[in-house]
């Protein structure tokens, strides 16, 4: 139902608020179709909804991939449509676009205090050969400290790719951001 909504949904992205008119996709008929899961005969996948920081000491692989929140926007605002349909229920609801009420789900990613200190814990407490960080340069933690903290584990290395900035964001005078995907080979 997740794949499906999206297709249809009238959001720009993320379903923090709907759009004053009507977009083209909008206009599709909602079909129900199947989600496209690739099943292999050598893994055993697994999916998890966890604290990253509990998960982490429980699960090992061979890659981790972390894309986490850059800054103090809440992900649990901006996909709360997706997480009442995900779970069922019929929260009380607040404010002028609705919002489900998520202060147990904010992320010490979006919190300028919390973030090394989890993302080093993260690092630190991986059970794999691999980890890559994808994150910007206007992030809570800066390359040096994203640096500091994983060379600390391995090999460590870094991408970089200019984007031009979304239209949206205020600051008129920044009009590229630059995209970094660090990555260690774990000692």
């Amino acid at each position: 139902m997740l794949e499906n909504i999206d297709k249809v949904a009238n959001t720009a992205s993320v379903y923090a608020a709907f759009l004053k008119k009507i977009k083209k996709t909008a206009k599709y008929l909602f079909r129900m179709r199947p989600a496209n899961f690739t099943k292999n005969k050598i893994y055993n996948n697994e999916v998890f909804n966890e604290d990253i920081e509990i998960l982490i000491k429980k699960i090992e692989g061979d890659v981790l991939y972390l894309d986490p929140p850059y800054n103090n926007r809440q992900y649990a605002s901006n996909y709360h449509l997706l997480e009442t349909i995900a779970r069922y229920d019929n929260p009380s609801l607040r404010g002028k676009t609705g919002l489900r009420n998520y202060s147990h789900q904010k992320s010490k990613f979006s919190q300028k205090n919390e973030v090394l200190k989890s993302f080093e814990n993260i690092i630190q407490n991986a059970k794999v050969k691999y980890i890559f960080l994808s994150y910007n340069n206007e992030g809570l933690m800066n390359e040096k400290d994203i640096k500091r903290i994983m060379t600390k584990r391995g090999e460590y290395g870094y991408l970089k790719k200019k984007y031009g900035r979304f239209a949206s964001v205020k600051n008129k005078n920044v009009q590229f951001i630059i995209e970094y995907l660090h990555y260690i080979k774990c000692y």
